[in-house]
């Protein structure tokens, strides 16, 4: 249970919407980014999460 767990938090943080967003962070940390810039990223990550739950859905639908 243990180990599965850990193999989901290990692809997820490995995910490139994942890494794209910690980028991000970083660099708002280190003063390269703005405040604007970094939400722009962040709403990128999860408009693109949410269109890839959305596409999901409708193929489900679709094949069942």
């Amino acid at each position: 249970m243990i180990k599965w767990r850990a193999e989901k938090l290990v692809e997820k943080l490995l995910s490139v919407k994942f890494v794209i967003f910690l980028v991000a962070t970083v660099l708002l940390c280190c003063g390269v980014l703005g405040c604007a810039e970094w939400l722009t990223v962040a709403l990128a990550v999860i408009a693109g999460r949410e269109v890839q739950k959305f596409r999901g859905d409708r193929i489900e639908k679709e094949e069942g």
